[in-house]
């Protein structure tokens, strides 16, 4: 290979120069590079070229085959490895949530406690007004005279006697 890229670069040079020098050198130059390409030693080194190159071939290939391989193991690992790593996030997000859920529900029962006992502090706040104006009510009741007309409606003839002054 390197010896067909050293033949490609002094036929390149060997053109600029031949195309100065005229036609006349032109055609030396090109004659002296079929000969080169034509000597047998030459030809040999592009059959041993060759050779390598068909020899080395399946060893190249097998070699990219091997690291195209090494190449997929090492990308699944890093998927697995990154599926891996969302599945525990999500399970903090999932346990966070849980806890969160848990706290807020812990808060909701307290909440209600404390509504449930200002209620039963409000019963029996109202229970004990309500004896205060059933037992003013019949206080009243008690002192009341007899004979007090209760009714506009009932003619007070009907009612019984009327209040002494």
């Amino acid at each position: 290979m390197k010896a067909r890229l050293a033949f490609i670069a002094g036929a390149g040079i060997g053109y600029v120069l031949g195309a100065r020098a005229g036609r006349g050198q032109y055609e030396k130059i090109k004659t002296q590079a079929t000969n080169i390409w034509n000597d047998p030693k030459v030809q040999n080194g592009i059959k041993t070229a060759e050779e390598t190159i068909k020899e080395q071939a399946p060893v190249v290939a097998e070699k990219a085959k091997e690291a195209a391989v090494a190449g997929t193991e090492k990308a699944k690992e890093a998927a697995a490895a990154g599926t891996e790593k969302a599945k525990e996030k999500a399970e903090e997000v999932k346990d966070a949530h849980a806890h969160a859920q848990a706290k807020a529900e812990k808060q909701a029962e307290k909440a209600e406690a404390k509504a449930n006992k200002e209620t039963e502090k409000a019963v029996k706040k109202a229970e004990k007004e309500t004896e205060k104006a059933d037992k003013k009510a019949q206080k009243l009741v008690d002192e009341a005279p007899a004979d007090v007309i209760s009714d506009p409606a009932t003619d007070m003839n009907d009612e019984g006697p009327a209040p002494t002054k």
